[in-house]
């Protein structure tokens, strides 16, 4: 149980409110630091701070893992157990120092008091973190439907040329098959990574490359300017396949179609774009940055998602698709 993160950083934290508040006293009344004051404020912080507050902190962790989970039941026992440990310290004071002076009724002011103010503040803290957990979690799950929600389009592609080539050509069917699997694997491994190296990137999308010429032939053609700085980056998995692919799908139809995947620095991240020599985009693609279909869109989602970077679409003798990523 002590394994919980509260008992950890609220030891550090009502430690430095006791000696804050023990120097403050100090200050206050001019007085000079002494052996007494040390143990008073050792006194102080075993008895009213640190006990109670550990000791509430186990019966209401005690009460939560039963599935008894109350507000106001919880602030009672913080405001108990504060209470209680302020009567403690009065009455250990009251045998060290002979000049204090008996606190009576306040100890239950007292325990209101600090019980309420502990209590809630870390009622606070749990829900801010709570909050940004399920919200990190969201994010995790948008991003991990808009990778696969792309999968079934070319999973659909793939095995119908596996399907043409299984009779007439079953050695690129095997092949083709091999990179099927290959790039499902990658797809699963890297589901829980945040960064993943350019060079395993690269490999992913030759494979996918790989698999579309044996549709395609020697009519898809593609060239790589990607200069020796960036080789070593790392970027978020599986964002610059889905680009191509939505190129070759939309372009499908083309006799000759060339593919130019280019990788440039920025003061802060990489550029990367994906031209093609195909029918370009239309202009009411550009002005909302995506089709009717959910490829562009995913992707967009997707970097917004991640929120380091942006998408630009743009025409240049054919559709291009320049991506800005922070690293």
């Amino acid at each position: 149980m002590l394994k919980h993160p509260f008992y950890k950083y609220s030891f550090f934290i009502l430690l430095v409110v006791d000696i804050a508040y023990a120097l403050g006293l100090i200050i206050a009344n001019s007085a000079p630091f002494t052996a007494g004051s040390a143990l008073a404020a050792t006194v102080w912080f075993v008895t009213f701070y640190w006990a109670p507050v550990w000791s509430a902190a186990a019966v209401i962790f005690y009460l939560r893992n039963k599935h008894i989970n109350k507000i106001a039941f919880e602030w009672l026992i913080a405001v108990v157990f504060m209470a209680l440990g302020n009567v403690l310290t009065d009455i250990v004071l009251t045998q060290l120092f002979d000049g204090h002076k008996s606190m009576g009724v306040f100890v239950v002011f007292n325990g209101l008091l600090w019980g309420s103010c502990i209590y809630f503040t870390s009622i606070f803290i749990e829900n801010k973190k709570r909050a940004t957990a399920e919200k990190h979690a969201l994010k995790q799950a948008q991003l991990a439907t808009l990778r696969y929600q792309l999968n079934p389009h070319f999973m659909f592609n793939s095995l119908n040329t596996i399907s043409a080539y299984i009779h007439t050509n079953p050695d690129l069917a095997d092949e083709v098959l091999h990179e099927l699997a290959d790039i499902l694997r990658y797809s699963l491994d890297t589901a829980e990574q945040q960064q993943i190296p350019l060079q395993q990137e690269l490999t992913i999308i030759e494979k996918y490359l790989n698999i579309e010429k044996a549709r395609f032939g020697d009519k898809l053609k593609v060239n790589y300017h990607i200069p020796n700085t960036l080789k070593n980056i790392s970027l978020p998995p599986l964002l610059i396949q889905p680009i191509i692919e939505n190129a070759i799908k939309h372009n499908a139809k083309q006799t000759s179609l060339i593919l130019n995947i280019t990788l440039s620095e920025l003061p802060n991240g990489v550029k990367i774009q994906i031209s093609d020599n195909g029918k370009g985009f239309s202009s009411e693609v550009i002005k909302h940055g995506h089709g009717s279909g959910v490829g562009m869109k995913n992707i967009l989602k997707r970097v917004k998602q991640l929120g380091k970077g942006k998408v630009l679409l743009s025409n240049n003798n054919g559709a291009v698709v320049t991506l800005e990523l922070t690293l």
